[in-house]
């Protein structure tokens, strides 16, 4: 597929907590290194896509709830692509079980594999150890930590200290099928005597699995393998961590196998790329991005209007404000927004947003893109090369922000615009008197928010403080998200003088998420000002980041935020109070329609 695109995200409030050690030891691999996509000992044909989901599911069990010492030894990343080496070529579901426990079982202490109609009895008692000092040691997650990216998010064996108090008691097992007609148990608590966790592995067995797992090397490995031990990496988190699960709509469960599948019939990196994004996309979540991938953009910006994708903006002489794109490359310009959209997660109005940012984009450079186009009745063909990349592979940085281009001005005696994007805190200090004892102010958040609302809101209060929204971060001691308990915090912001007596108003966008939406949130729930608009993106909450070792970065929400009120934000978002439908014919005369709206309620023209 040519046509793509992405989304954005922003971090909110972030706080400083202790950095763990990287669980990668070498560098990952390069998604434009060229490399064969099968490995010489690997048929294609052969590979057992059910044996390798079968893996996946235990390898998740072991890696995140297992709490060994010898676990916590091992290097979790090339025992993936050790895994997905071993089982893809077995044939039988007895020769499958016996080397996955001879896989795992140096690692994970009590393991059982046995057919699914053949139940074994786990006794508990092998796992007692005999020192009288013993306690219990397993694993807590706060959040996950996967990296030193994870800011706030910690995981912890509970052998010298606890994130919580919540934890499985001893005998505790995780008891799934994971495929094949087979089950595991995987104990979830073990002891120790602070020196070492009970029962200790035999060495050899240990020993020989540490040295196949040292023999594998990710830059020599082919892209099929690395492209197979994402899937198993990024699935697993997500399974296990990802706290939204509850409010969409998707069999997460069976998209392990389909996703495994899929990857065996990808030949360029790029399209696995497209893959991996189609699979965050099914969560819905408005950070659910997958960097590594460069993306190269038409010199235009696009946006649907009255039922046709309207241009406006263009940094092609041969394009103007209000053309209308009927095709691109042939293809109906509407089917190639709905291509675009399947690769981009969030809420459907962000995705469609984010969609038409980048219509049209390319991951491969050099490429040009033919545009047939309606203008005043009549149809032209525009050639355009694809070759705008800006910062990021998210944002095409051609500006179509419609707006004012002031940072802070009055546009009407007594009536003030505020552009976020461009205006500094500096700039509003200098302002601080003129906004406060304003008519009006109208603050535009198209276009992001150089100047954080959280500079501004503590002047649009009479109450001693703004308390933020509750952050709910999951605290994890059970693999498959099952009883799951959240830590409940938030934060405050004390009033500042001066009083603001303007009315505010405020324009919004899809684009106004994360940080932008803990202001919406206390901008709604404490009725600070009138909003002008669309939707905010429903999207809120610190994110977190999966390293793959195909090369590229998994973000995703790591924490649940719900409104003030306790009602879902998540796909919501916040409803504009006065929701602008824009024209096109507004387009071609330059008029932005949010600002007249704003400036009608500002006027009182609008009640």
């Amino acid at each position: 597929m040519k046509n793509l695109k992405i989304i954005a995200a922003q971090i909110i409030i972030v706080w400083s907590f202790s950095a763990c050690q990287r669980p990668l030891t070498e560098p990952l691999s390069e998604p434009s290194e060229i490399k064969p996509i099968l490995p010489p000992d690997i048929d294609l044909k052969a590979i057992e896509v059910h044996n390798i989901e079968t893996f996946a599911r235990l390898y998740g069990y072991a890696r995140w709830f297992h709490p060994s010492d010898e676990a916590a030894e091992i290097d979790w990343y090339r025992m993936a692509v050790l895994g997905v080496r071993k089982v893809g070529n077995i044939k039988s579901t007895e020769e499958l079980r016996d080397v996955l426990f001879s896989l795992f079982s140096p690692v994970v202490q009590g393991l059982q594999i046995y057919h699914t109609d053949e139940p074994k009895e786990f006794n508990q008692n092998t796992l007692l150890s005999p020192d009288p000092n013993r306690k219990s040691v397993t694993w807590q997650h706060y959040g996950v930590y996967l990296n030193e990216n994870s800011n706030i998010y910690k995981s912890m064996r509970t052998k010298n200290s606890k994130l919580f108090d919540q934890m499985p008691e001893f005998g505790k097992v995780t008891k799934e099928s994971i495929g094949n007609s087979l089950t595991c148990v995987v104990p979830l608590t073990l002891q120790t005597n602070n020196a070492f966790t009970y029962p200790r592995t035999e060495t050899s067995a240990l020993v020989r699995l540490k040295s196949e797992i040292a023999g594998i090397y990710f830059y020599n490995e082919p892209d099929l393998i690395l492209n197979l031990t994402s899937v198993i990496l990024a699935w697993n988190v997500l399974q296990h961590f990802f706290p939204y699960f509850d409010v969409i709509d998707v069999d997460w469960n069976s998209m392990l196998g389909d996703m495994l599948e899929k990857t065996l019939t990808i030949e360029r990196k790029a399209d696995f790329w497209i893959a991996l994004s189609k699979m965050i996309a099914q969560l819905e979540d408005g950070h659910g991005v997958v960097y590594g991938q460069q993306m190269y953009h038409l010199p235009i910006r696009t946006e649907l209007i009255e039922n046709e994708i309207v241009i406006t903006a263009s940094n092609d002489a041969a394009l103007k404000r209000g053309d209308i794109v009927k095709t691109m490359n042939g293809k109906p310009a509407m089917k190639v927004l709905e291509e675009t959209e399947e690769i981009i997660s969030g809420s459907p109005h962000l995705r469609r947003h984010r969609a038409l940012n980048i219509l049209g984009s390319t991951l491969n450079s050099g490429e040009s893109t033919l545009l047939e186009i309606e203008r005043d009745g009549g149809r032209q063909n525009v050639t355009l090369s694809n070759s705008y990349t800006g910062k990021s592979i998210f944002f095409n940085p051609i500006d179509s922000r419609n707006y004012m281009s002031d940072k802070i001005v009055e546009i009407e005696s007594g009536i003030y615009y505020v552009n976020l994007a461009l205006s500094t805190e500096s700039d509003f200090n200098r302002n601080i008197n003129a906004l406060a004892n304003a008519k009006a102010v109208i603050y535009d958040c198209r276009g992001g928010a150089q100047l954080n609302f959280s500079i501004i809101a503590p002047y649009l209060t009479t109450y001693t403080s703004l308390t933020s929204t509750n952050w709910h971060i999951p605290q994890t001691i059970y693999p498959n998200r099952k009883e799951v308990a959240f830590d409940i915090s938030n934060w405050f912001l004390p009033y500042k003088q001066p009083y603001f007596t303007s009315r505010s108003i405020i324009i919004n966008v899809p684009s106004v998420v994360s940080s932008g939406e803990t202001m919406m949130s206390i901008i709604d729930y404490y009725k600070l000002a009138t909003t002008v608009g669309e939707p905010t993106a429903g999207c809120n909450g610190n994110v977190n980041y999966i390293d793959l070792p195909c090369g590229y970065t998994v973000m995703w929400t790591g924490m649940k935020v719900l409104k003030h009120d306790g009602s879902q934000l998540y796909l919501k978002g916040f409803q504009p109070d006065y929701p602008v439908n824009k024209t096109i014919q507004a387009i071609k005369d330059g008029r932005d329609e949010f600002v007249e709206k704003a400036l009608e309620i500002a006027r009182g023209e609008v009640r």
